[in-house]
């Protein structure tokens, strides 16, 4: 493919170019983690539709794409998106179903523009069945999915994850997809519509959960941080202000090694060598545990347990996560100035590959930004065409 004025020159997708009409999280991660891999990225936007955010947090889901504005619900403005269409391999949206048959450019459309055309769907619920039409968020999907009620205690309130889980598992899924939508067309020539419903990704997550009760109807009932087949298991205080650590013991070699280490007297008058033995004093045990870990820094206490070989790691709060040394020693994040709010970490790309170097990275463009050279490059239009379109408010071109 011939790539006009990308903003990216280098990296494994640097041949792919993405139309990207999606909003909020789940479609906005795949065409991003696709940009940082250094496909071309067009973000489709609605002039009439804020892009850029005021807490700061642009370049999370929008950096490394180009922008341009158009309304797609004017004649001109869809005549633009279809030219695009045509110098395009993937097409990503996230509205209802019934939004892109309303604007006449749903797969069907696009097909008959460019055949091959790879068009990738992300609703909340599908683009068929009862629910379809249904809005919905990743707080949506994941209640959907049933993943609440595997959080809490007992029989109390179901707890959301606090991530809206079904949003960035969406994204990844939907980055797989692509790539095999891709390879199939280099394959057979033959472009794709594919499917991804919001609800369903996380669902696809929760196999043993489904598959379990399907062969005995037994409801799991959430636990809290404690496992049915592992114990002891649970985040346990250290010492400081709000100093956290995870540990969970597979096995009763792990456990030997732990009991060891907290050297606590009163364990040795219980009996704890096997799991049921563990499972039945698991609240003196874990009181226990949370004495000795109280007494010892959650860095300490993390190497002292992992040296020993028990499974440990520190409860992090996002500030410790940007200090994390392990992650800055692999070069996780990705630091960036703004213009209005100074410096700001963020998640780089955890998917490691022939992605374009950092210092490569742009930050996000506001709607129209890239517009003229869009459409004067990449289409072929006039400078004085652009301005009649803009006009007619088919286009625009930023501020």
């Amino acid at each position: 493919m011939n790539m006009v004025k990308s903003l990216i020159s280098s990296g494994s997708l640097s041949d792919i170019r993405v139309l990207d009409l999606t909003r909020v999280w789940a479609g906005p991660l795949a065409t991003r983690v696709m940009g940082d891999f250094g496909a071309d990225i067009i973000k489709i936007s609605d002039p009439r539709v804020q892009l850029l955010s005021t807490n700061g947090l642009n370049h999370k889901l929008n950096r490394n794409k180009r922008n341009i504005g158009i309304r797609l619900d004017i004649a001109e403005g869809r005549e633009i998106f279809l030219g695009l269409v045509e110098k395009s391999d993937v097409v990503v949206e996230n509205f209802r179903p019934r939004v892109m048959r309303n604007l006449k450019i749903d797969y069907e459309a696009l097909k008959s523009v460019k055949s091959d055309i790879i068009f990738v769907s992300m609703p909340g619920f599908g683009v068929d069945g009862p629910y379809s039409e249904y809005p919905a968020f990743g707080t949506t999907a994941e209640a959907v999915a049933g993943i609440p009620s595997l959080i809490g205690y007992g029989d109390g309130v179901p707890i959301s994850t606090g991530i809206a889980y079904g949003d960035p598992i969406s994204g990844l899924n939907a980055i797989t997809l692509i790539m095999a939508g891709l390879r199939m067309r280099n394959q057979t020539g033959r472009g794709q519509f594919i499917d991804i419903a919001l609800s369903a990704s996380p669902l696809c997550n929760l196999g043993e959960y489904v598959a379990g009760y399907s062969s005995s109807e037994k409801i799991t009932i959430p636990s809290g941080n404690r496992s049915t087949e592992y114990s002891p298991q649970g985040a346990f205080r250290c010492r400081g202000r709000d100093q956290w650590i995870g540990i969970s013991v597979l096995n009763d070699n792990e456990w030997m090694n732990l009991k060891n280490l907290v050297a606590d007297p009163e364990l040795d008058s219980l009996e704890t060598s096997n799991l049921e033995q563990r499972k039945k004093n698991e609240e003196i045990i874990e009181g226990l545990i949370a004495k000795w870990t109280s007494r010892l820094d959650v860095i300490e206490a993390v190497s002292l347990l992992q040296e020993n070989g028990v499974r440990a790691g520190s409860v992090s709060s996002g500030a410790q996560l940007l200090e994390d040394p392990h992650l800055n020693d692999r070069d996780f994040f990705f630091d960036h100035e703004e213009e209005e709010y100074g410096w700001k970490r963020y998640d780089g790309n955890s998917i490691p590959g022939n992605r374009i170097p950092k210092s490569e990275w742009s930050g996000t463009n506001d709607v129209g930004a890239n517009s003229k050279e869009i459409l004067i490059d990449l289409l072929g239009y006039t400078e004085s065409f652009c301005e009649s379109l803009a006009s007619k408010e088919a286009v625009y071109f930023g501020e």
